[in-house]
Order: structure tokens, then sequence, then C-alpha cells
């Protein structure tokens, strides 16, 4: 976007450049101290040399400025997209983790249940009440005169 304001510069300063050397070459042509207008035109030349290498340079830097700049723009949507790719794979493994740890519980609550329900069993708690006896016979006589 800026390379084409520069060069516009360039060619405008080369433009200037070239209408000083031919004011100069026409003072020379009408006349002139031809030794002193040879000096300012040679330092005019040198300067616009130096003015047309410097800007060169300014605008080779733009240029490496503008290829940085969309390097850096394509690495930083490669990141955003990486983000959000990221952050979706987050939630997808934090739900797996959440449902994986509910059904833990689920299943260590069933043990429990059923081992309680065992050891009510085994004790008699679901004989009826009555005391009538149809619970678990005695383990010996000893136990039955007691």
């Amino acid at each position: 976007t800026g390379a084409p304001y520069l060069c516009a510069m360039l060619s405008e300063g080369t433009r200037r450049a070239q209408l000083l050397h031919d004011q100069a070459g026409q003072d020379q042509g009408s006349g002139g101290a031809a030794g002193g207008d040879t000096d300012t035109l040679g330092r005019v030349q040198d300067q616009l040399g130096a003015v047309q290498n410097v800007m060169r340079q300014n605008v080779d830097q733009m240029l490496t400025n503008i290829e940085h700049a969309q390097t850096l723009e394509t690495s930083s949507a490669e990141l955003s997209s990486n983000a959000r790719a990221f952050q979706s794979a987050g939630r997808r493994v934090r739900k797996q983790m959440w449902w994986q740890n509910l059904k833990m519980k689920l299943y260590l609550g069933a043990a429990i249940t059923a081992a309680l329900l065992l050891i009510l069993w085994w004790a008699g708690a679901f004989s009826g009440g009555g005391g009538g006896g149809g619970g678990l016979p005695p383990l010996s006589k000893e136990m039955e005169d007691k």
C-alpha cells in the first residue's frame, strides 16, 4: 500500500532533478559563467544521486516491512484458528471427563447400595419382622440354648 506512494515520490524527485538539470543547461547555453554553473550542476547531480539512493533504500525497507507485516498477519490468523480449535477440543474433553466422573460415581453408589442390601439381608432385616422365625437358622445348637 505504501510502495506506490514511495515510487511516485521517487519519480517526482527525479522529474524535479531533471528540471534543475535542464535549467542549468539552459543557463550554460545562454552565456552564463560556465565554471560556476558546472560546479553547481555537479553538486546538484551529486545531491540528486544521494537523495535517489536514500529514497531507493527507503522503498526497499518499506517493501521488506510490508512483507514482514503480511507474514505476521498470516501467523496471527493461524494462531487464532488454532486457539479456537484448542478451545473447542478443551470443551469436548471437559464434557467427556464430566460424564466419565458421573458414571464412576453412579457405579460406586450402586456397589455401596448392593453391599448394604447384602449385609442387611444377611442380618435378617428382610425376614418379615414378627419374630416368627423365617430368618436364617442358627449357626449351632449352643446358640439356640442361649
